[in-house]
């Protein structure tokens, strides 16, 4: 969710002619996500990756393409939410506009004193 809150102050931040877009291409097991887990849930996870409506950087991909490429989306803007291949509604704890200011400028201050 805290994407949601960069892309709100993103946008806010960004100059004409940019919409500012979240994609979420669902959980997508069998993927490098999951290093960390033991070996017999990576396994599971990559079965689990060969049923249909799961998500796999394979259809992941092409999904993400299109929402960033395709005019079907092109209406898209102040952080919309992009579910798979529906736009979704946020929950009011997403829209925040003060915490979203202070991750921005907390952001900020972190990259600025790390000389990036």
């Amino acid at each position: 969710m805290r994407f949601l809150y960069y892309a709100h102050e993103l946008q806010r931040h960004a100059g004409p002619g940019v919409d500012v877009t979240v994609y979420e291409p669902g959980w997508m097991p069998g993927t490098d996500l999951g290093t960390g887990a033991p070996a017999v849930l990576r396994a599971i996870g990559r079965g689990i990756a060969h049923l249909p409506r799961v998500a796999t950087p394979e259809r992941s991909g092409p999904a993400l393409a299109s929402v960033a490429l395709d005019e079907k989306w092109a209406h898209l803007r102040d952080g919309a939410f992009v579910v798979r291949d529906k736009v979704t509604e946020v929950r009011p704890v997403a829209q925040d506009r003060d915490r979203e200011r202070r991750l921005w400028q907390a952001t900020a201050q972190l990259l600025a004193n790390a000389h990036v």
